[in-house]
């Protein structure tokens, strides 16, 4: 049988560069000016133009701040409005020219200046895998449209599909609410481009409800429960290693027989023996210590970003989802003969929820450092870019279940979630939930202890390929087996037989108590015939002058034992009781 545990790419630093104001912009204001009046006039009601209306909309609902980055500053001399968005990853501009104040005014730079103010400030852009995201700049000409206006524009677009300067224009008429633009790519509209429609065509909201959302964060604290987890995984490797049955070989990596005994998940140990305890077992074992390695990565990067944002108990719930997930989705969709291992169904679940609960955060730097740090890892982990490592299944299959069950956990979250509030409500529900998780853990433990020297006892016995063909095989090789293998019962119950048939009684005697002295470790794992064999024949051999002791050996075959061979030979003697 194939381990099969979970891997995914390694994680990396992504340079994030943080926007600080140097230089206050010509206009730091985005109100327009007003025309002079005479001081006996009443005073005027002042109603934004689009483009200003546009632009407190952009600030509100996107993340966009007036710009004050000295690279732009040249774009004040030509637009009414100039912002720029910056999220630690992607570095935005809008250059706004508002044709309402001044009806003949038209965006006149070439876009090779502009090109060249996005270079200057791709400094500002974040990294993905050491490669700078693109800048991008927008040119909105809010206003009355002219005859000429898209073919002025349409030269302001990006050179290639794969520059890192991606300008592109827009036209918005604020009487038709028709939006043009040319930065679409395969044949998109371009970027903002829905946006600026919907606000350009639906009633003004007020200023009041403008203002940009505010929401209320947790003060960072040390993540109790992320650290708990940690420990927890690498005690139980350690024990892996230190307790496994048979040799490590490789990088630390225990036998197949070592994750059966600590609990690993496997398709007739869980449906077929009813082992259900596995479904938590098998998450919290690793197949190597790069395994481990990996998986403890990625969940310390996970837990110190999730667990401050919705606190220990939702943390806690969302983990034993995904794990349970998880090994549910595995079970269901992995070959039989697959041993699952390890948490990355329950990090996956973490990583899932963190892109779920992101929606919960206004547009800007958290809501897109949680999307970018929860895609970079869920990916590479949910798409099948390798089918195998070192010759060991990676359970994509897990990876999926776990996400499921993040994203489930993540969806109720946004549902009871306000705003005002730092971390989630139901946390002492949500804190019931993840101990009855934790303290479920017990079954599991217990069951492990329990059955691990079971396991341990099944390597003792002969294995299949060494096993005797025939009956004539096993009476020639008899004395050898129980010489190599003297724990394994079965080569035992052969000589006693063969004893008893020569009729040397003290012999059959020694031979079948030798075989039921470890009854207890290899009933589950042996057909009953070999229990039921070794009783009839002790209890014959006890039946002459120890008749109590002889029925007390023969009454768990005679209540099993309802005809064949083996009843007859308790009812001659009448050690049934009949």
């Amino acid at each position: 049988m194939t381990a099969s545990f979970h891997v995914r790419l390694g994680f990396e630093n992504l340079a994030m560069s943080r926007i600080e104001p140097t230089l206050d912009p010509r206009r730091s204001s985005i109100e327009p000016a007003q025309p002079e009046t005479s001081h006996s006039a009443p005073p005027e009601t002042r109603h934004d133009t689009l483009c200003i209306y546009l632009a407190k909309q952009f600030i509100a609902k996107m993340g966009f701040d007036v710009a004050r980055v000295p690279e732009v500053m040249r774009l004040y001399e030509l637009c009414e409005v100039v912002l720029t968005r910056s999220d630690g990853y992607t570095f935005g501009i809008l250059c706004m020219v508002d044709r309402n104040a001044r009806p003949n005014a038209t965006f006149s730079m070439g876009v090779e200046e502009l090109r060249t103010i996005g270079q200057a400030c791709l400094k500002y852009a974040g990294k993905v895998n050491g490669r700078t995201l693109p800048v991008s700049i927008q040119v909105l000409e809010v206003g009355p449209k002219s005859p000429d206006q898209a073919t002025r524009l349409q030269a302001i677009k990006r050179s290639s599909i794969f520059a890192k300067v991606q300008p592109s224009a827009m036209i918005v008429d604020p009487v038709s609410g028709e939006v043009w633009s040319n930065g679409g790519v395969l044949g998109s509209k371009g970027p903002y481009h829905g946006f600026v429609e919907k606000i350009a065509t639906a009633p003004r909201e007020n200023d009041a409800d403008l203002a940009p959302p505010a929401v209320a964060i947790a003060p960072a604290a040390f993540p109790v429960v992320t650290a708990a987890l940690l420990l927890t995984l690498t005690a139980v490797f350690a024990a892996e290693i230190i307790f496994g049955i048979g040799p490590w070989t490789n990088l630390l990596q225990p036998s197949i027989t070592t994750l059966i005994a600590f609990g690993g998940l496997t398709h007739n140990l869980v449906l077929v023996s009813g082992e259900w305890y596995r479904l938590l077992s098998g998450p919290f074992l690793h197949a190597d210590a790069g395994h481990i390695a990996v998986n403890a990565i990625a969940l310390a990067l996970a837990g110190r970003t999730l667990e401050r944002l919705i606190g220990p108990a939702w943390f806690g719930v969302v983990y034993v989802s995904g794990a349970v997930t998880g090994s549910l989705a595995s079970l269901a969709l992995n070959p039989p003969a697959i041993v699952s291992v390890g948490a990355s169904g329950a990090i996956m679940g973490l990583f899932a929820a963190m892109l779920v609960v992101s929606a919960h955060f206004p547009s800007g730097a958290i809501r897109t450092g949680l999307q970018m740090n929860a895609l970079y890892v869920l990916i590479p982990s949910l798409v099948p870019l390798a089918g195998a490592l070192k010759g060991q299944h990676v359970d994509y299959a897990a990876h999926f279940g776990g996400a499921v069950g993040g994203m489930a956990i993540g969806l109720l979250l946004l549902f009871i979630w306000s705003k005002r509030d730092a971390l989630p409500r139901f946390r002492q529900v949500a804190a019931a939930v993840a101990v009855a998780g934790g303290l479920s853990l017990a079954y599991p433990i217990l069951s492990v202890l329990f059955g691990y020297q079971t396991v341990v006892f099944s390597t003792q016995l002969v294995p299949p390929d060494q096993y005797p063909k025939s009956n004539a095989d096993f009476k020639v090789h008899a004395e050898e087996l129980i010489a190599r293998y003297p724990r394994d019962p079965r080569p035992r119950l052969m000589k006693a037989s063969d004893l008893l048939n020569a009729n040397d009684l003290a012999g059959a005697e020694r031979e079948a108590r030798a075989g039921l002295a470890e009854e207890r470790l290899w009933q589950p794992i042996l057909p009953p015939q070999i229990d039921h064999g070794l009783r009839v024949i002790l209890a014959i051999v006890l039946a002459e002058n120890r008749r109590d002791e002889a029925l007390s050996t023969a009454r768990p075959a005679c209540n099993a034992l309802k005809d064949g061979p083996m009843r007859r030979l308790l009812d001659e003697r009448k050690l049934c009781g009949t």
